[in-house]
């Protein structure tokens, strides 16, 4: 009996600790992004600093520890299961919510555009991140696999701000969407391979490369198979009695649909932001697009949504950053400008004019969860040591901090 007290005493608690940091982070929210707002800023940039100060004053990982000493140690972590949980949903549903809105004609007509953005996008990141990380470290595999990591693009973090901009119906943000789905896959892609060919065990081509390869072949196809059976459903949906009868049922399937193959994609080594994308790309063939917008857009950016931003902040390791401060501020300017010119460049080929490529490129600049997801595979591999996290750490949190107002700047002037 004692025992049952005690355990429920125990989640009392728990419970209290979570809803208390969810009040501290939505309060931060509205402060940070009103202030945004008031300076004329995307309410995603409020949140991304509303994140970082939060995580430097009541973080976990951070030098500053006076607040949490006043406060009997308490913090406020990214990396506390419910926190991140929550963060990873609102992740998922934006970017459900991209595809959603996302012009599947426009987006199969271009698609050798987003590829051509990606793939110049990727090579020069990596080039000129490798180059200058090689100068200054002198480490081959930690410059090679901090090239990969700061390739892929934050599609969240610019979804985010056109969609708050009105922008993300825009040719140019369709092309950047599916540059930024794309070059995530070659992101992971890449420093999976480069796990593979720097262990000291390797022997070539082996059963382990080709697993990977499958695995990523065999998520599109199942995707390309759910996605022909769905619109072979579509017909039926809208008019029929259980449409009516059950539409907040059928709500709840979508849902699940999401998950599903969100699920899936982690589970085949890509990212959830994959499956979650996809799955809301197919779904806008369909006549329940309308529907699903109305139903979901509301909880997905107000609810799970600023967890999500402000988790970026919370999740950083702010200990170790500054000893290496000016070696992140280099290497993020160059990061910034590889993408640009890279994906500019992939976009002038592709037939835009000087103009939009260059909205292209800015579009390309953030990193978020999937360069933080690569260094955290780097890492697990012993590709790079605390010394590089913390450098890519700066290039991530200054290029996820700056791309809202670079956005905006460049989408409104005429």
């Amino acid at each position: 009996m004692e025992e049952a007290i005690y355990l429920q005493k125990f989640l009392d608690s728990h419970f209290l600790d979570v809803l208390l940091k969810l009040v501290i982070i939505y309060g931060v929210s509205v402060f940070f992004s009103i202030l945004a707002k008031r300076f004329k800023q995307p309410a995603v940039l409020g949140y991304i600093i509303g994140g970082i100060i939060l995580g430097l004053l009541l973080g976990a990982r951070t030098q500053i520890t006076f607040f949490t000493d006043l406060f009997g140690g308490f913090t406020i972590d990214g990396k506390t299961r419910v926190i991140y949980d929550l963060a990873q949903i609102g992740v998922i549903l934006l970017l459900f919510l991209a595809g959603l809105g996302t012009n599947f004609k426009l987006l199969k007509k271009n698609i050798s555009k987003s590829s051509l953005v990606a793939i110049f996008g990727v090579v020069i990141t990596v080039s000129v991140v490798m180059g200058i990380f090689l100068i200054l470290d002198g480490d081959f595999k930690a410059a090679l696999a901090m090239g990969i990591i700061l390739a892929p693009t934050s599609v969240s973090i610019t979804v985010g701000t056109l969609k708050e901009m009105g922008m993300l119906h825009k040719l140019t943000s369709i092309v950047i969407t599916g540059s930024a789905i794309i070059d995530d896959i070659l992101g992971l892609v890449l420093i999976t391979l480069l796990g593979i060919f720097m262990n000291p065990k390797f022997e070539g081509l082996n059963i382990e490369f080709y697993l990977v390869l499958i695995k990523i072949i065999g998520l599109f196809v199942v995707i390309g198979l759910i996605g022909f059976l769905v619109l072979k459903m579509n017909n039926n949906i809208r008019g029929h009695s259980f449409y009516k009868k059950y539409g907040e049922q059928l709500m709840m399937g979508v849902i699940a649909f999401c998950f599903v193959l969100a699920y899936m994609s982690q589970y085949l080594g890509v990212s959830v932001i994959v499956g979650a994308y996809f799955a809301g790309l197919v779904l806008s063939m369909t006549k329940l697009k309308s529907s699903i917008e109305r139903n979901l857009t509301g909880i997905a950016e107000l609810f799970f949504g600023p967890i999500f931003f402000m988790s970026i902040g919370l999740t950083l390791d702010l200990t170790n950053i500054t000893g290496v401060v000016l070696t992140g501020l280099l290497i993020a300017v160059l990061a910034i400008v590889g993408k640009i010119a890279g994906c500019g460049l992939g976009a002038r080929i592709s037939g835009f004019d000087t103009r939009l490529s260059t909205k292209i490129g800015f579009g390309m600049v953030p990193r978020g969860e999937v360069s933080f997801i690569a260094a955290s595979l780097a890492a697990g591999m012993g590709l790079l040591n605390n010394k590089h996290l913390s450098i890519a750490v700066i290039v991530i949190i200054l290029t996820s901090t700056i791309t809202p107002t670079l956005l905006k700047k460049v989408y409104i002037k005429k």
